[in-house]
Formats: structure tokens, C-alpha cells, sequence
């Protein structure tokens, strides 16, 4: 009755830590699912552990199959799918849940505690930063605990033994996980924001612009890439990182021609100006496009190649940070051969759109005696008139060149680029905009630079003298954008929230440390690709390996680690053994000083009988005590109030040596 009981008290503590490997992998999911995905998994664990307490029957095959359609399918409606990381992580929630209501046995709490793991590694696909890597070590350890509880067999740990083995098991497991992610071979692998209904746009970068429909810019402090130059940085006029190339305009927006399904070699091309290499990581943003300053000579990237607007292209779209080299010349694109259709692309403008605009363009054509001296007309009248470079600007009717030009005068870079480009093909000179980053801000702490979302820009290239030539008209009107970059915008901005770490220079300070140690987080693990990994492989004084010669390295030194570990645990005296072998050796101690030693291989039931037939007096005792070791060793797991009974036997039990008087 006591070990029924006992194995009772032993099932529902199991179930308990099943359940919280449950907790463990769920709770990061918390504020990503929905609220009745939290709080129906909450009740059935709660559900379970009262019946593992209680006794209470599970549900049987026909509820919980009509359960289980029935969580599929409001997790379908809910989402609108079951796919996706948001979608995926409710319904391996909903799953995990109804599995511990069907808990039986060992196998099935076991089960649990691994889909646990599950939940825990889901996190990475949402989350990536370096703060999570504490829940993954936080939550690691807590399910591998609640492992070890659930697969006993015996009397459960207390919570700090069961921590200790848990971190003893962890750390000698750490050598081998840091082998295999340095030698394992590694295969080569928000943007301008779409209007919404309150008109804020936030900074960042797209392959459409629509100036006039976002009247406020809100600037993002979200890193866009983060760049490492190997070796002088290029002045901060020159720091334009070229994403999209946007040649079609309707009247109102720009847009890039679609991207072709594989890049194909651009023009023939010549670079100007000093050539700089650098190390990119970039941010995932879903697109095609890999950010590199103006004009890309050479990158590490097997499938990436060059568009035909000159933009570095990645064969699939971005979904996880990368890092990848660049070499570049910052002197402009240089000499390109464009073709005729080309050109014609880039002086199209729709028939009967932004007439004042037209007709001014044609005006100061006709004043200019060349292309050039056209451009420095354009250019003077945006440096020389009322126009004001601004966050905040009006919204612009059909119109909109026309209305910001003659009518409203604020606006921001976009609107700026699109006017220039406007006046441009009215003029005869084929024009096109860019969009991607402007600027960098310096991260002392690493020596590396940062572009942010609010570094998002966009300027346009003009067709002079037989090649495209980079024009800013944002220059003209507020160069301290261009020359010291957004930090001079944000500070002028009324927004206090988004200045204030700006202002203080410890949060400053503060800011900049966080993102040092982010950047080498992404460098050294996030985005560790053959590069990183050759990187490091050179610094640590190896030759940069071929992939079969860095397998047998990564084999090897696995092998190497593993053997070190054998010998280390086999040399090694374990504090804890089991309970019951524990007391049946001091029973064997004992009895070998008032009979005979206990012979190797010798059963215990043979050397009871052995020591009966050497001290019958001790016979009665030994046998009874043997008895419980067997029952305790061999009974099965309901046997906790047997070590108890035989602790208590063994303690009482001392035996007088043979030789000794009576």
C-alpha cells in the first residue's frame, strides 16, 4: 500500500516536470500567440497534474481526437494558417498541450519533455538577438532537468541536485557543440514603409517611392547593416549604399522594373575613384537587393551579381542575416554602355502629368547651353529658393511634382529626388532615382560602422556626357543631411523621444556598447558563413581548408573530445551511486568482517546463503535485509518506502565480528 502510494506521489511529481518543459519552451511564445493559446495550454497542464494527484481517468481515443480537430482548427482560424513561425508555434503550443493529456507512461512524459526542446529552439526563429540566448540557457537547463526528473526510475532528485547534474551534463557537452559550429563546413548562403491609413511612413527602403502620400517620415534607430572597412573609410560625402534603381514613372510613383529571376551581367562598366574594401552584415529585409557602396567591383557571395541598374543582386531573398565582402570604387559609376531602349525608359514621362513642371524644365533647357549647365540651373534654384528640407510635409494632390515645387516646398528626400528627376526627362536628359542608405555612424567600441533605417536616402543619377552621374538634390538644400548625416536631422526633430539618447552622451555611451556586442554576436554567430569561418580558421594559424579536408578536421577533433571525455568520466569516482547499491554495500562491509567477503560476480542471494552457512546466527537477518535490496533493486519503480525500510535495516544492522567474544 505505502509503495502504491509512493508511486502515486512519483507519477504526478513526473507529470509536474513534464509539464514545466512545457513552461520552459512555451513562455517565450507568450506575447507572440494568441491569448486562448496560452491560456488553454495553462489549464491542461493544471488539468493533468490534478489528475495525476487525484487519480482521475485520461480521456479516452474518441474526446481526444474531436479535441485535437478542434485546436487544428482554431488555430486555422485564428492565423489563417497553420504555417509560418506565429502560426507553427500556436499549434506545436496547442499539440504539446494536448500530448501531456495523454500522458500514461514514461515514454509518453518523456515525449513531452522533448517537444519541449522544440518550443525552446522555435524562439530562434522569431527571435535572433543576443538577449535570447539567456532564455535558451535559462530554458535549456530547465527542460533538461525536468528530463532528468521524468526518466528516473528511482526516487526523484531534489531541485538542486537534479540543477547540478543538469549543469555538469551541459558543460560537458559544450566542447563538442563549440567544435562542430567552428569546423562543421558551412555552406554559402523595415525598408521605405508603404503608406498606411494615418499617412506616417517610417525610414527604410522598398522598390517604390510615392512622394506626397507619406506626409511624416518617422526615423528608425533599427540597424540596417552594420560595415566593417578593411582598411581607410571613404569621406562621408561618398558613403551611398546603392540598393534599388527605380526607372518607371506613373506620375506619382516610382518604381523598379521587375528584377530578373537570375542576375544577369550588367553593361560593361568603369569604376572611378579610390576603391575600398569592406565586410557587410546585413539584416534580413525579405528582398533581393544587397546593399554595397556605389559601384561594386568585387564581393564574396557566389550567387549574387550585379542588375541591370547596377545594383548587387542576391540570387533568392534575404530571410536570415548574412555577411558577406565588398570591394568598391566611391568615385561614381563611371563610363556604362546604355542602350537606346535604356535611355528611352529614362526620359518617358506620362502625357499630360505636372505640366507647370514641363513647361519650367523646358524653360531653363532653353536658357542652358548644355546638359550640364542645365543640371547646375536645377541644382541653384533648389539651393537658392525657399525650400526646406523636412520630416513633416503636406500631403500632395494628383499633381505632386507640381504642388511641391510651386506650391508647398517641404518635403524630404524622396520628394526632392523624384522633382529632379521629373525636371530632368522634361528637359531631355534621361534621369532616374536610387534609393537605399546615406551616411554611417561610427561605433568607437568596435571599430565598425553602423547604418540605420533612418539612414534610408534616395538621390538621383542622370545621363551626362555618355555616363550616369550621381546628383543629390538633398545636398542643395540641406547639405548638413549629407555631410554629418540623420543624427543632424534627428536633433532638429521635435520628437524628444527619438533625440534623447542623442543628447546624453552616457546612453549614448550605453547604446553604442549593446550594439558592439550585438555586431560580434552577428559577426561570430549569427552570420558565421565560410568566410567568418576562414577568418577565424587563419587567425587560429590553419590554412584555409577544402570541404572535405575541414570534415575529417571537424571528425577528428570530435573524436578527440570524445575520447577525452570517456577517460575523464571513467577515471572519474561518482559522488551519488544508486540508493540501493549505496546501502547493500555497507551491508556487504559489514558482513564481510563478521563472516566472509562477498566473491566477485557472487549474487546477493548466493551470498546470504554463504554468510548463513558461516554465521547461522546472522542468517535470519541477512537474508531478510538482502530480500528488500532485491525488492528494491529489481521491484520495479513503485518502491520508494522500501529504501527507507532498508536504509533502517542496514543502519541496525551490526553484526558482531567471528572472532569476537560473546
Amino acid at each position: 500500500m505505502a509503495a502504491h502510494a509512493s508511486g502515486r506521489t512519483r507519477e504526478r511529481r513526473q507529470v509536474a516536470w513534464a509539464a514545466s518543459a512545457i513552461v520552459f519552451g512555451g513562455a517565450p511564445h507568450l506575447f507572440a500567440v494568441a491569448p486562448w493559446v496560452s491560456l488553454l495550454v495553462l489549464a491542461m497542464a493544471i488539468w493533468r497534474i490534478a489528475a495525476a494527484a487525484r487519480g482521475w481517468r485520461l480521456p479516452s481515443l474518441w474526446v481526444r481526437i474531436p479535441v485535437t480537430l478542434l485546436g487544428f482548427a482554431a488555430v486555422l482560424l485564428t492565423y489563417r494558417s497553420v504555417s509560418g513561425v506565429e502560426a507553427g508555434s500556436a499549434l506545436l503550443l496547442v499539440m504539446a498541450g494536448l500530448k501531456l493529456m495523454e500522458t500514461r507512461d514514461e515514454r509518453d512524459r518523456i515525449l513531452v519533455v522533448l517537444i519541449g526542446y522544440f518550443l525552446l529552439f522555435a524562439v530562434f526563429l522569431r527571435e535572433q538577438a543576443i538577449w535570447s540566448t539567456g532564455w535558451l540557457a535559462f530554458g535549456a537547463v530547465g527542460i533538461t532537468v525536468a528530463l532528468a526528473q521524468t526518466a528516473r526510475r528511482e526516487r526523484l532528485l531534489t531541485v538542486p541536485a537534479a540543477v547540478t547534474l543538469t549543469g555538469r551534463l551541459l558543460l560537458q557537452a559544450l566542447p563538442l557543440a563549440a567544435i562542430l559550429f567552428v569546423l562543421f563546413p558551412r555552406i554559402p548562403g523595415p525598408f521605405w514603409a508603404i503608406p498606411g491609413a494615418n499617412l506616417t511612413g517610417t525610414s527604410g527602403l522598398s522598390g517604390e517611392i510615392r512622394p506626397g502620400d507619406i506626409t511624416e517620415l518617422s526615423l528608425s534607430d533599427e540597424v540596417a547593416f552594420r560595415v566593417r572597412f578593411e582598411g581607410p573609410t571613404p569621406p562621408a560625402q561618398s558613403l551611398y549604399w546603392r540598393g534599388p534603381v527605380l526607372e518607371r514613372f506613373d506620375g506619382r510613383a516610382w518604381t523598379a522594373a521587375p528584377l530578373p529571376a537570375r542576375p544577369r551581367a550588367p553593361p560593361a562598366h568603369g569604376a572611378q575613384g579610390a576603391e575600398f574594401g569592406y565586410q557587410m552584415i546585413l539584416e534580413p529585409h525579405g528582398q533581393r537587393w544587397l546593399l554595397a557602396l556605389e559601384t561594386p567591383l568585387r564581393w564574396s557571395l557566389p550567387r549574387a551579381a550585379l542588375g541591370p541598374g547596377l545594383e548587387l543582386l542576391s540570387a533568392e531573398p534575404l530571410r536570415e542575416r548574412i555577411g558577406y565582402r565588398v570591394r568598391s570604387a566611391t568615385g561614381g559609376i563611371g563610363a556604362v554602355t546604355a542602350s537606346a531602349e535604356t535611355l528611352a525608359t529614362n526620359l518617358r514621362l506620362p502625357a499630360g502629368r505636372n505640366p507647370r513642371t514641363a513647361a519650367l524644365a523646358r524653360e531653363l533647357r532653353a536658357q542652358a547651353p548644355g546638359e550640364r549647365a542645365f543640371l547646375e540651373r536645377l541644382l541653384r534654384r533648389f539651393a537658392t529658393e525657399p525650400f526646406h528640407y523636412s520630416l513633416s510635409a503636406p500631403p500632395l494632390g494628383a499633381e505632386s511634382v507640381d504642388e511641391f515645387l510651386f506650391d508647398v516646398r517641404v518635403g524630404f528626400c524622396e520628394h526632392y529626388a523624384s522633382a529632379l528627376a521629373v525636371l530632368l526627362r522634361a528637359g531631355g536628359v534621361p534621369a532616374r532615382v536610387v534609393v537605399g542608405y546615406q551616411g554611417a555612424e561610427r561605433n568607437p567600441f568596435g571599430d565598425y560602422w553602423i547604418v540605420r533605417q533612418a539612414n534610408a536616402h534616395a538621390w538621383v543619377e542622370a545621363w551626362l556626357n555618355g555616363a550616369w552621374q550621381r546628383v543629390d538634390p538633398t545636398a542643395a538644400v540641406a547639405p548638413e543631411r549629407i555631410e554629418r548625416g540623420y543624427a543632424e536631422t534627428l536633433a532638429a526633430t521635435p520628437r524628444v523621444a527619438e533625440r534623447l539618447w542623442r543628447s546624453n552622451a552616457y546612453i549614448n555611451r550605453l547604446v553604442l556598447s549593446w550594439d558592439a556586442a550585438n555586431a560580434a554576436w552577428d559577426r561570430w554567430v549569427l552570420a558565421f558563413g565560410p568566410a567568418t569561418q576562414d577568418e577565424l580558421l587563419l587567425a587560429l594559424g590553419f590554412d584555409v581548408p577544402q570541404t572535405v579536408q575541414l570534415s575529417g578536421l571537424a571528425a577528428g577533433a570530435t573524436a578527440i573530445c570524445l575520447i577525452v571525455l570517456a577517460v575523464a568520466l571513467r577515471h572519474r569516482t561518482p559522488r551519488h551511486r544508486d540508493p540501493a547499491a549505496r546501502h547493500y554495500g555497507r551491508l556487504c562491509r559489514r558482513l564481510a568482517v563478521a563472516a566472509r567477503p562477498r566473491a566477485p560476480g557472487e549474487t546477493a542471494e548466493h551470498y546470504a546463503e554463504a554468510v548463513a552457512a558461516v554465521r547461522p546466527d546472522l542468517a535470519a537477518e541477512a537474508r531478510r535485509i538482502t530480500a528488500l535490496y532485491l525488492r528494491l533493486r529489481y521491484g520495479g519503480p513503485d518502491a520508494e518506502g522500501l529504501e527507507r525500510e532498508l536504509a533502517a535495516a542496514v543502519r541496525a544492522f551490526r553484526p558482531r565480528p567471528a572472532h569476537a567474544p560473546r
